[in-house]
């Protein structure tokens, strides 16, 4: 079977996410307990030969990318991408998450639920209320944020399967380091049946498998 695995990894733990502060586009490093976990995580990929690597272009991610590849025995070379970058809070990064999510995501969704909106609205509104909570007026809006996603997946998508045909591969395992936000949202736009509330959490991974035409749920939050 023809066949693209997509390992979609959250990056390890920073000091920001320990400390509960939103962190977006700030470009925090892995902490100590990161660090370990990426180690961690590196151990239990190294049976997994990734011919493509990527990661978002955040000290974070990028770090996270690089130490899982150290455990391959013939790592390809890891690629940034500025479009796997987390969401763009703007005037709400560096805030306390309890400041900012005053309605948790999943409450928010339940709401929405029960207010008989089509799933496919939610992260529109989702970003759209994150946008009103910022004054500054920079945060990203559903357009932005969903274009630059959609272009790097079909990027990534597109070198895939010419990689699996040039190789005449059965399958292609492909490494992408991102972020909450970006790979919640995607999965969520891609699969219809997909929880938005489950969490992913940093040095967990889920499987993303691309086959007979459509994309299907392998694995979720494994570490």
């Amino acid at each position: 079977m023809n066949k693209i695995n997509y390992y979609f990894v959250r990056h390890g733990e920073t000091a920001a996410n320990a400390e509960g502060i939103i962190q977006g586009w700030t470009d925090s490093p892995l902490n100590a307990t990161g660090i370990n976990t990426s180690h961690q995580l590196g151990e239990t990929l190294q049976q997994i030969p990734f011919h493509l690597a990527y990661s978002s272009d955040l000290k974070r991610a990028k770090m996270t990318g690089e130490i899982i590849l150290d455990y391959q025995k013939d790592p390809p070379q890891l690629l940034t991408m500025e479009g796997f970058r987390e969401f763009n809070y703007g005037g709400l990064e560096n805030e306390l998450i309890e400041n900012v999510w005053t309605e948790s995501l999943t409450d928010k969704v339940k709401r929405l639920e029960n207010e008989k909106v089509p799933s496919t609205s939610f992260v529109p509104i989702i970003i759209e209320d994150l946008m009103r909570y910022d004054t500054v007026g920079e945060s990203e809006d559903f357009t932005t944020f969903w274009a630059r996603i959609e272009e790097a997946v079909l990027s990534i998508h597109d070198e895939a399967l010419e990689q699996r045909i040039e190789q005449i591969l059965p399958e292609i395992n492909v490494l992408i380091v991102s972020h909450d936000f970006p790979i919640r949202f995607l999965f969520h736009e891609l699969l219809p049946n997909f929880d938005l509330t489950q969490p992913l959490e940093p040095s967990h991974y889920a499987q993303l498998s691309y086959y007979h035409g459509a994309y299907h749920l392998e694995a979720w939050n494994q570490a």
